[in-house]
């Protein structure tokens, strides 16, 4: 017994071991995510179950949605995010890192939108 003890608390504290990554996520649907450095990760507001696969790889999952998160970070450890829904629904999160809401990466939808203005004004 003292042995499975020591097993237990050092794969839980292993130095190397990665952990998941602080973000903010915003998903199709109108999903909003959310990961504190180490765990736990948040979907609309509600702690999900956290699963560690590897180093580099996580499923997040709430069970009241039936949404899984699949979460994987690159070498520099910027996370990737996308997600699995009832019903088939599915896509990929724009993840915001630097703390600001993940909402604010759709103001790159109005930036295309002005290029087309000025696509259009140039074509006149």
């Amino acid at each position: 017994m003292p042995l499975t003890v020591a097993l237990l608390a050092s794969a839980f504290t292993a130095p190397g071991m990665a952990a998941v990554p602080f973000f903010n996520a915003s998903c199709p649907g109108g999903l909003d995510v959310h990961a504190d450095e180490g765990g736990p990760v948040y979907v609309q507001g509600r702690e999900t179950t956290l699963k560690r696969f590897n180093d580099r790889y996580f499923e997040a999952r709430d069970a009241s949605s039936g949404t899984t998160l699949s979460i994987s970070t690159g070498d520099d450890g910027t996370p990737q995010v996308s997600y699995t829904g009832r019903g088939g629904a599915n896509g990929i999160c724009q993840v915001s890192n630097n703390g600001t809401p993940a909402t604010a990466v759709e103001g790159g939808r109005h930036h295309r939108e002005d290029r087309d203005d000025d696509a259009a004004s140039h074509a006149r």
